[in-house]
């Protein structure tokens, strides 16, 4: 029975974590565009568009019912033959539509985390109170500066925790990215071991490295919510009313 190799961990952490860079540039790219559609759903939802806001339910049902592995996939394995069948010639096959995995995978993962940051998104715009938007509007505020001086500062610090619970569970689920023959982390720890059958120590190693950015990035997210809640605190008190919310005039100062 082989014992617990610490020797191995010294001798293979450096080349496991050689694959980070691509861990890092898939939840990049995952992290831009599922934040970039999550905004455009949940505009439509908030502005409740007629008949598209159907869709756009549908879509984000879809989304989040969807298994992260299931979705990888559908993309990768899936999508292809679909879109040969549908797109494609008659000298045309599957392989001229399969998506590069870097490509498949950013792309599954925007498609099903825009759902989540979608929900954030919302929650976070119907957490500040209706009654400030309509004293914005009576003071004659354009819906832009709503947003930007009233709206988006409350809305920003509400969802960041929600943001930031999303965004660990997109780094934790890039460890599926393997599967589709990514060489990411997890596909380093299984080369790493398979020279030695050193599975445990392999993925001891992965443990402490998705541990490590989890913590790094959830205290960078921390402070950008402590200093976005400190500058609408700073904010606010430029902005006061002059009796009450339902007083009819507001002052600046």
């Amino acid at each position: 029975m082989a014992m617990f190799s610490f020797d191995f961990i010294r001798d293979n952490f450096t080349f496991i974590l050689s694959a980070l860079p691509v861990t890092l540039l898939i939840t990049v790219l995952s992290l831009i565009f599922s934040t970039l559609a999550g905004g455009v759903l949940a505009w439509v939802l908030i502005r409740n568009v007629p008949y598209v806001k159907y869709l756009v339910r549908a879509f984000i049902s879809f989304g989040r019912s969807v298994p992260m592995l299931v979705m990888l996939y559908f993309v990768f394995y899936v999508w292809p033959w679909i879109t040969s069948d549908l797109l494609g010639g008659p000298q045309d096959t599957p392989f001229s539509y399969k998506l590069s995995p870097l490509v498949a995978a950013v792309a599954a993962f925007s498609v099903v985390f825009s759902a989540y940051f979608a929900e954030t998104f919302r929650s976070a715009w119907n957490a500040v109170e209706k009654g400030q938007r309509e004293a914005a509007w009576s003071i004659g505020l354009t819906g832009f500066t709503q947003f930007r001086r009233i709206i988006f500062p409350q809305a920003a610090v509400s969802a960041l925790p929600n943001y930031t619970s999303v965004l660990i569970d997109l780094i934790k689920d890039t460890s599926l990215v393997y599967t589709i023959t990514v060489v990411d982390v997890m596909a380093k720890a299984n080369i790493a071991a398979a020279r030695g059958f050193h599975y445990v120590e392999a993925y001891c190693i992965v443990l402490i490295i998705y541990i490590a950015l989890c913590l790094v990035l959830t205290r960078i997210l921390r402070h950008i919510e402590v200093y976005l809640s400190n500058r609408w605190k700073s904010h606010a008190r430029k902005v006061v009313p002059s009796h009450s919310f339902w007083g009819k005039k507001y002052v600046q100062k």
